[in-house]
C-alpha cells in the first residue's frame, strides 16, 4: 500500500485564505499530482521552522492541490500569513492510501476536526465512483465549522456536530454515530487520537488515518512510532492509514 518514491519539489502558493476563525486554506501549483490518493499526505518546509508539517490533500487537479489547516502553534500561524507567489518546498507521495472495502456495503466517513481534509479527499473519490456513503463530520465549535455544504453535496445522509452544540447537532461523532445507528458500518476515518480512540472502541472494524505530527514523514525519525497487534509500526512508512483491528490503543 505504500510508495516509496518520495521527492521533494517547489510549489508556489495560488491562494491562501481563511475560512472560519482557526481554519485556513491553502491551494498550491504542483507539475506532479499523480501520487495524490485520499489518505496520502505531504510534508511542508515552513519558512524559518526546521521541522516540516504534515497535511493531507483535500482536492486536487492536474497541476495544484489543496488543503486545509487549523491555526495550532507558531508554524501554521505563519503558514496562514503566507502570501500568493511565495514558493514552498513540499516533501510529497508520503503514506499509504484509503482503500474502499466494497463487500462491507454503504461505507461511513468519519472526520474530526482537522481530519477533515482527507476524508473529504475520499469522499469526492467515491463521488466519482457513483458510490453512496453517509458522513459524520465532528467540530469543536463553529468557530471550525468549514466545508458543510461541500459535505452536503458530496452524499445524500451528511450530520455536522459540535462538542458544545454551537453549530449542527450537540456531541461528537460516536454519539452521533450512535444516535443514528450507524454504529455498525464500515467506517474510514481521520481525526484527533482521541477521538479515533473512541471511534475504534465503539466499532473496531474500520480504517483509521492517524492525525499526528511526524517530523520526517518517511521513517527515518522513529518518532511517530505505535504499537499494533504486527509489532511497532511507524505512522509515517506504514500509515497514516490503518485497520482499526490492528491497532492496539
Amino acid at each position: 500500500m505504500v510508495n516509496k518514491m518520495f521527492k521533494t519539489v517547489d510549489c508556489t502558493i495560488i491562494k491562501n485564505r481563511q475560512l472560519n476563525t482557526n481554519v485556513f486554506e491553502m491551494t498550491v501549483c504542483c507539475d506532479d499530482t499523480s501520487w495524490i490518493k485520499p489518505g496520502k499526505f505531504f510534508n511542508i518546509k515552513v519558512p524559518g521552522f526546521y521541522l516540516r508539517r504534515p497535511m493531507a490533500v483535500c482536492s486536487y487537479s492536474k497541476k495544484s492541490f489543496t488543503f486545509i489547516y487549523e491555526l495550532v502553534g507558531d508554524g501554521t500561524n505563519t503558514m496562514s500569513k503566507l502570501q500568493i507567489g511565495v514558493t514552498l518546498n513540499i516533501l510529497i507521495n508520503l503514506g499509504n492510501q484509503f482503500v474502499y472495502k466494497k463487500q462491507y456495503g454503504v461505507p461511513l466517513l468519519v472526520s474530526g476536526g482537522s481530519g477533515l481534509g482527507p476524508i473529504v479527499c475520499f469522499a469526492r473519490e467515491l463521488k466519482k465512483q457513483k458510490i453512496p456513503f453517509d458522513f459524520v463530520a465532528g467540530f469543536p465549535s463553529k468557530n471550525n465549522v468549514v466545508y458543510v455544504n461541500e459535505i452536503k453535496a458530496l452524499c445524500n445522509k451528511a450530520h455536522i456536530c459540535t462538542d458544545d452544540g454551537s453549530y449542527g447537532e450537540k456531541g461528537n461523532v460516536v454519539q452521533i454515530i450512535n444516535k443514528y445507528k450507524l454504529n455498525n458500518a464500515y467506517y474510514y476515518s481521520c481525526g484527533s487520537t482521541n477521538m479515533l480512540k473512541a471511534l475504534s472502541k465503539n466499532n473496531k472494524y474500520g480504517q483509521l488515518s492517524l492525525d499526528e505530527r511526524m517530523g520526517c514523514g518517511f521513517g527515518a525519525c522513529m518518532g511517530c512510532s505505535i504499537q499494533t497487534k504486527n509489532g511497532d509500526m511507524r505512522i509515517c512508512k506504514n500509515g497514516p492509514v490503518f485497520y482499526g483491528e490492528d491497532l492496539l490503543w
